[in-house]
């Protein structure tokens, strides 16, 4: 095997390590997010939107790998 195809090899497993990583703070911050909002009054959370407007936000600024589009 030759140099150049070795350093192929272990980008491409650094980069599938690092897009598990990326997903799995992404899913950390937004249980924290909606564990923190969840903990307002029903007021708070009823001025801001919540869920609906998150749930929005999800679905249209994020493609499924959770980078912003734009």
């Amino acid at each position: 095997m030759n140099n150049a195809a070795a350093r192929r090899r272990a980008m491409t497993a650094f980069t599938r390590i690092n897009r598990y990583f990326r997903r799995y703070r992404h899913t950390l911050n937004r249980h924290r997010t909606e564990r923190l909002i969840g903990s307002l009054p029903a007021e708070i959370r009823k001025d801001i939107g919540w869920p609906n407007q998150y749930r929005m936000m999800q679905s249209e600024d994020f493609d499924h790998q959770g980078i912003a589009r734009s």
